[in-house]
């Protein structure tokens, strides 16, 4: 596991909120990664579509970047590698299987669409990829969060989704309840649109504990003989 996955991971586990007392407490920090396409200041990581952005982010010292290949091969993981990049991002088909034998760069695995069956989903999971990237309309449709639990259930690996830079609060809270871990901004976000979605993640309230999601209300069972016909089981 490289570093990209290692910065998913950590920023998954890491609280929302951290307690404290006073001026000791800690202002609240995102629980998901936000890149962008092309380098932007403040993003977490850029993706790099083009030979302009990759040598943007070689010149501009960017610590976690990707690029985007055509086709999966050990020749281009390998130059990816070399010019520093953390991941790359392909699509199955045409992937070449050797080459995801090296495991100091992680793999970004692009899905067209959702409704993949669960054989394949499972199947795709035990490739260990740091993100699935998929494609998701705005704002988000329930049937879209549905989708999206279903591959999150049977892959168990983190997503990724392109979106605007007015993402409402309701999608990004939704998105992440739903195993999306990574967004990225389009070419044209700015410092200030990073800022932003990083501080509405920040302020999003945390997720509910498995105990309280499966805490289940207490019913009175019917007896005969019980107080007013009643007794609590």
């Amino acid at each position: 596991m490289a570093k990209f996955a290692d910065a998913i991971r950590d920023r998954r586990k890491s609280r929302q909120r951290r307690l404290g007392f006073g001026a000791a407490a800690e202002e609240p920090q995102p629980s998901m990664l936000v890149g962008t396409i092309g380098v932007v200041e403040g993003a977490d990581f850029c993706l790099a579509l083009s030979d302009e952005d990759i040598a943007a982010a070689e010149s501009g010292d960017v610590d976690l970047w990707g690029t985007r290949v055509d086709a999966l091969t050990p020749e281009n993981v390998a130059s990816a590698k070399d010019r520093g990049a953390a991941f790359v991002s392909f699509e199955v088909d045409g992937a070449r299987a050797d080459s995801m034998l090296d495991d100091e760069i992680d793999y970004v695995v692009r899905l067209a669409d959702l409704r993949i069956e669960e054989a394949d989903a499972r199947a795709l999971g035990s490739l260990r990829p740091a993100e699935l990237a998929v494609e998701v309309d705005f704002p988000v449709s329930l049937s879209t969060i549905l989708g999206l639990r279903r591959l999150a259930m049977f892959a168990s690996s983190p997503m990724g989704v392109k979106c605007p830079v007015d993402i409402s609060s309701g999608d990004i809270e939704a998105l992440r309840d739903s195993g999306v871990a990574v967004f990225v901004l389009g070419p044209d976000a700015s410092a200030d649109d990073v800022a932003a979605v990083k501080g509405r993640i920040a302020d999003l309230p945390e997720r509910k504990s498995k105990r309280d999601e499966d805490a289940q209300p207490l019913i009175p069972t019917m007896r005969a003989g019980g107080d007013n016909g009643t007794e609590e089981g």
